[in-house]
C-alpha cells in the first residue's frame, strides 16, 4: 500500500482497514494533539473478531489503563481489559515464564525507588566516589534501554567491568530486574531459552517513546501482525527515561503502509495569567476549574497540570475542598526515608516487613530489611555473603539459611553476624504475626520494634478487636493508589505523566522557571552546553502539555514567593527583597511563558544529548 495521508484520525481507520488482517505491518504517525486510543482499539476488535489473537501494549501504565476503560466500556467486544497492557507489563509476563527466568537467572520483580537506593549502597563497595557511581550507573542504565549490552565488548574501561560485575551479582543475588532490564532480559530469554513464541497481532500506541528494547520485545512477539502508532513530537514519557525515537522511523521504512495524520483542525486557544503567589495561583486554578464545571464540562475532560507531587497534592485538596472529583496522577511510588539513619526509615521498615510477611522468599525484600539503621546498610557484610555463597555454588538465600544454622564459632567469619540481630527481630515477627494479635497487642508490637502504625494504617487491623487482620494490612498499607480510568473527575497529574493525555481544557501550573523548563535549563551552575540541550527537552515537554488539550488551554505561574519556599522549590530567583519585615523573591516566569510559535519551535540543530556524555532527564516529572 506505501504512503498515505490523511486529514483525520477517523480517515486513518478507513485506512487501516484496508490492510489485511494477518501478517499487516504498518505505522500510523500522527501529532501528539491527535487521540488514536479510540482508532487502535477499533482495530484490535476487528482483528479480534476475525479470530486471531491480538493484544494492545502502551509506551506507559495509565495509558494501559485508559485502553482498559474503553474496552470494559464495549460490552459486545471480544476484548476485555486484559487485552491492554503497558509494555513493562509485557517484558514481565514474559519473565514469568519459569523457562525465561531460568535463562537470565532473573525473576519477573521489578526494584523499587527505595530498593535502588539500597542496591546503589551495595554497589558502593566499588570504591569510587558516589558522584562518579552515579553517572556510571546511568551510563548503563541507558546503554540497557539501547541494547548496547548484546555485545561482550561494550564495556571497555577496567573500572567499568568491575563496577558493572558488582552491579550483576547484586541484582542476581536478588534474582530481579532494574527497571530498564526487563524488556531487554525478556528478550534475551526468550532466545537463549528456545521458548516458541505464541501466535500474537500486536498493537502499538506510543511505539515511539518506547525504548530501543522495548521496540525490540515488541517486535519479537508480534509473529502474526504488528501495528504501531507514533508521535511527531519527540518528547518523552515519564515511564521511560530513556526513548528511541529513532525506532519508529526505522520500524516505518519496513512497514507495508504508513499512514500519516494531517489534521488541520483548529490549534486549542492558549492564554496565560500571573498570580501574585502560590497560594493565589492555585486558589485561582480551583476556582477555574470550579467555574467550568457549573458552567457544564464534564470532569473528565479538564486536566491539570502540576510540577511536582507537593503541588498537586495542593491542588487536589484545594479542588476536592470545593467539591471536585479528583484523580490524582502524581504519586512517585517511593517512600519518604532513609534506610541508613536511625528514626527516619519507620515507614520503609514497616512496608519491607510487610512485604516479607506476604512473601517470605523475598530476597530483595529481605536485603533491604538486614540494612535498616547502618550507615552503609550492611553492604560489607553483604559483599561477604556473595562472596561465600559464590565459592559454594548456592544462591545468596541459601547462604543466608546456612549462615543462620550455624554458630558465631563455626562461621568462617565473623562478619555475618552483623545480620544477626536484624534477622532475629525478622523472625520474632514473624512468630507474633502468625500466633495472632489483637488489634492493640499489633500496634503495640510495631510501636515497639521502630514502626508506629498511622490511623490509617491502623484502621487497616480491621474492626474486630480481638484479631488484627496483619494480612490486610499487608496488602494494603503501601499499595499505590491505581487512577481510574473509567472516572468522571479531573485529572491531577505533573508535567510529565501528561503524556498521551487528552482533555478539553489544561491548565499548566508553576508556569515559571525551574519548574517548566526545568533548573538544569536555566541555572548557570550548569554548563553553556548542558543548558542548550537542557532546554530542547524542556521545550519538548512543554509542547507535549500543551497539545493535551483540545479546545483551551491555561497557564498560570506565581510572581513571588517566601524566599525559604523559593530555596526548597528550587525555581529560579530574579530579586530578593523585605515588605513587612518577611523576605520574598521574584521568581522569573518560564521562558515558554509568551506561548508564541517562536518560543516554542524546537530547534533541530541541537542535539538531544550532549555528544561527550550522556544528559540525564532532571525534569520535574
Amino acid at each position: 500500500m506505501g504512503a498515505c495521508t490523511v486529514a483525520s484520525v477517523r480517515d486513518a481507520m478507513d485506512e487501516l482497514l484496508k490492510l489485511p488482517i494477518e501478517g499487516a505491518c504498518a505505522c500510523v504517525e500522527h501529532d501528539a494533539s491527535d487521540d488514536v486510543a479510540p482508532t487502535l482499539a477499533a482495530y484490535a476488535r476487528r482483528v479480534a473478531e476475525a479470530g486471531l489473537p491480538v493484544r494492545i501494549v502502551c509506551a506507559d501504565s495509565w495509558t494501559a489503563a485508559r485502553y482498559r476503560a474503553l474496552l470494559d466500556a464495549d460490552p459486545t467486544s471480544p476484548l476485555d481489559a486484559a487485552s491492554a497492557v503497558s509494555v513493562r507489563e509485557l517484558a514481565l509476563g514474559v519473565m514469568g515464564d519459569a523457562r525465561v527466568s531460568a535463562a537470565v537467572g532473573r525473576g519477573a520483580r521489578v526494584l523499587d525507588g527505595n530498593e535502588m537506593d539500597v542496591l546503589m549502597e551495595d554497589v558502593k563497595v566499588s570504591g569510587l566516589k558516589p558522584g562518579r557511581l552515579r553517572e556510571m550507573l546511568k551510563f548503563f542504565y541507558k546503554s540497557i534501554s539501547e541494547c548496547a549490552d548484546d555485545d561482550e565488548r561494550w564495556l571497555i574501561s577496567a573500572e567499568e567491568q568491575t563496577v558493572y560485575a558488582i552491579l550483576t551479582e547484586n541484582l542476581e543475588a536478588r534474582r530481579a530486574l532494574l527497571p530498564c532490564e526487563a524488556a531487554s532480559l525478556a528478550h534475551r530469554g526468550l532466545v537463549a531459552a528456545g521458548v516458541e513464541r505464541e501466535d500474537l497481532v500486536l498493537v502499538v500506541d506510543d511505539y515511539t517513546t518506547m525504548s530501543r528494547a522495548s521496540q525490540r520485545l515488541v517486535r519479537h512477539l508480534a509473529t502474526r501482525g504488528l501495528v504501531a502508532a507514533g508521535r511527531t513530537l519527540a518528547a518523552a514519557s515519564a515511564e521511560e527515561p530513556y526513548p528511541c525515537f529513532e525506532g519508529f522511523r526505522e520500524l516505518a521504512n519496513e512497514a507495508e503502509c504508513v499512514v500519516r495524520v494531517e489534521d488541520a483542525r483548529p490549534r486549542a486557544a492558549r492564554e496565560s495569567r500571573a498570580l501574585e503567589d502560590p497560594e493565589a495561583e492555585q486558589a485561582f486554578v480551583a476556582a477555574s476549574v470550579e467555574e467550568r464545571l457549573s458552567a457544564g464540562t464534564a470532569p473528565k475532560d479538564v486536566l491539570v497540570a502540576v510540577p511536582n507531587a507537593a503541588w498537586g497534592a495542593r491542588l487536589s485538596d484545594a479542588l476536592e475542598e470545593r467539591g471536585v472529583p479528583v484523580e490524582r496522577a502524581f504519586f512517585e511510588g517511593k517512600i519518604k526515608g532513609d534506610p541508613r539513619t536511625e528514626g527516619r526509615y519507620a515507614q520503609l521498615k514497616l512496608a519491607t516487613l510487610l512485604r516479607l510477611l506476604l512473601d517470605p522468599d523475598d530476597f530483595t525484600s529481605l536485603r533491604s530489611w538486614m540494612g535498616f539503621g547502618d550507615w552503609l546498610v550492611r553492604s560489607d557484610a553483604f559483599l561477604e555473603l556473595l562472596a561465600y555463597a559464590r565459592e559454594r555454588g548456592i544462591s545468596a538465600a541459601e547462604a543466608v539459611a546456612q549462615l543462620r544454622a550455624q554458630r558465631d564459632e563455626e562461621r568462617a567469619s565473623t562478619i555475618f553476624g552483623k545480620f544477626d540481630a536484624p534477622l532475629d527481630e525478622l523472625d520474632e515477627l514473624r512468630r507474633a504475626c502468625a500466633d495472632g494479635l489483637t488489634r492493640e497487642e499489633a500496634c503495640a508490637l510495631f510501636e515497639a520494634h521502630g514502626m508506629p502504625l498511622s490511623e490509617r494504617q491502623a484502621a487497616l487491623l480491621g474492626d474486630d478487636p480481638e484479631r488484627a487482620d496483619v494480612g490486610r494490612l499487608a496488602r494494603e498499607a503501601f499499595r499505590l493508589p491505581a487512577e481510574d480510568a473509567a472516572r468522571d473527575a479531573v485529572r491531577v497529574a505533573t508535567y510529565g505523566r501528561c503524556h498521551g493525555r487528552h482533555a478539553r481544557v489544561v491548565f499548566v501550573t508553576g508556569f515559571v522557571n525551574g519548574f517548566l523548563p526545568g533548573n538544569d535549563a536555566v541555572d548557570d551552575k550548569f554548563t553553556i552546553d548542558h543548558r542548550r540541550v537542557a532546554l530542547e527537552r524542556e521545550r519538548a515537554l512543554a509542547l507535549d502539555v500543551l497539545a493535551a488539550a483540545d479546545e483551551q488551554v491555561v497557564c498560570t505561574r506565581f510572581e513571588r514567593a517566601a524566599l525559604e519556599a523559593t530555596a526548597r522549590m528550587n525555581v529560579q530567583i530574579t530579586r530578593v527583597f523585605v515588605r513587612d519585615g518577611e523576605r520574598l523573591a521574584s521568581v522569573a516566569p518560564s521562558v515558554f511563558a509568551s506561548l508564541s510559535d517562536d518560543v516554542l519551535s524546537i530547534d533541530p540543530s541541537v542535539p538531544r544529548e550532549l555528544p561527550t556524555k550522556v544528559l540525564y532527564n532532571v525534569s520535574t516529572q
